[in-house]
């Protein structure tokens, strides 16, 4: 298991039909957590695992999945987007530290992912935004961000922009590192090449939207710039990582999830920008406890029958971990640690404070429930 600063917790929010699935499907196989780019039309994607979700093509609940980047692991939550199960989002924030926003190049800002955004910042929430479908008609990258500033907020600065437009879109411009990514319709993103030579302004324009609101979060960084010294890409990577932290800045990143275009860049986002559980601590009051787990949701599997998703708020648990339900008092043995994958699970051994993971053949346990050493209890 990894140690709590190396572990980054992201909810993935949107409104209905933004690709957040579709997202989360080719962030992991990005990551190379899975071997092929599955499709939501074919019932293919790790996180949905219902036959409804299949039949209807949206997801109904909210999905545990992991990857690696960067040596960090990356637990991502993909949550249902329709509004008749906004239940999820709730349940779901209380136990990360970041949200990646789904918002559609088409449809711009809409009213699911409004709310989502209103609980990240009523939660203090480091946020990310990615702008999917930018290879659909009447798709409109630069109307989409215009929203996202006068809807959300007006700290929303892209860092990515698109080349080409609707069925001409040929990969994106990464304008904090001044560099572009050519569309791998479907296979690994590759590392990345120089900007190509039309896009040369518009780059330079938007690199220099994108130091002016990083500088406004640095004053060291901000007397340099304003007295004309160049600023290197590292600087500006650092500077900007600190104010998503802070919630000072809220990165606009792009693509086309389908066709894994944009997954390279955002997973440096996620994992430089969201803050770890070392650094955030934990989200639930847990004072005077060794040990402590939140169940935030449970589940139920044909073949490992309920199994209870927790967040780790305090401490190690592992096999032998016996702890007392604050709501009942009675005692439950984590002796069925559980690795979930979407729909699919393998044993875990432990999980160290701030990690994700879930467990089987709880006697009692149910959302909600905090689970604690039994000499506090």
């Amino acid at each position: 298991m990894p140690e709590t600063a190396r572990i980054r917790n992201v909810a993935v929010v949107g409104h209905r039909g933004t690709g957040k699935t579709s997202l989360v499907e080719a962030l992991l196989f990005q990551s190379g957590a899975v071997n092929r780019l599955g499709t939501v039309e074919a019932g293919t994607t790790i996180s949905d695992a219902d036959e409804d979700e299949h039949k209807r093509q949206l997801s109904i609940a909210l999905s545990l999945t992991h990857g690696t980047w960067q040596e960090r692991k990356l637990n991502l939550i993909d949550i249902p987007g329709d509004p008749s199960f906004q239940g999820e989002l709730r349940t779901a924030a209380r136990v990360v530290e970041g949200m990646l926003a789904t918002v559609s190049g088409v449809m711009g800002v809409e009213v699911g992912t409004s709310r989502a955004w209103r609980l990240g910042e009523e939660l203090g929430l480091a946020r990310v935004v990615f702008v999917n479908m930018l290879d659909r008609e009447r798709a409109d990258f630069f109307r989409t961000l215009e929203q996202l500033r006068s809807q959300l907020s007006p700290q929303c600065v892209a860092v990515h922009i698109p080349i080409g437009t609707e069925h001409e879109l040929s990969g994106i411009v990464d304008v904090l590192h001044m560099c572009a990514y050519s569309s791998p319709e479907g296979a690994k993103e590759e590392e990345p090449g120089p900007i190509p030579d039309d896009m040369a302004d518009i780059a330079a324009e938007y690199r220099e939207k994108l130091l002016d609101a990083v500088v406004e979060t640095d004053e060291g960084l901000m007397e340099r710039y304003l007295e004309g010294q160049e600023l290197d890409a590292h600087e500006v990577a650092s500077a900007l990582k600190a104010a998503v932290t802070k919630g000072e800045v809220f990165p606009v990143a792009c693509g086309v999830a389908t066709k894994n275009l944009g997954t390279h860049a955002v997973l440096d986002l996620l994992v430089e920008g969201v803050p770890s559980p070392a650094k955030r601590g934990s989200p639930i009051d847990v004072d005077g406890a060794s040990t402590a787990v939140f169940v935030f949701k449970t589940v139920a599997d044909p073949f490992a029958g309920r199994i209870n998703l927790f967040r780790v708020l305090k401490g190690r648990v592992g096999a032998e971990t016996t702890l007392v339900n604050l709501r009942g008092k009675g005692k439950e043995r984590l002796g069925s640690l559980l690795e979930l994958q979407g729909k699919e699970h393998k044993p875990a051994l432990d999980y160290v404070e701030g990690d994700i993971g879930g467990v089987a053949k709880l006697k009692e346990a149910q959302t909600g429930d905090l689970l604690v050493d039994k000499e506090v209890a």
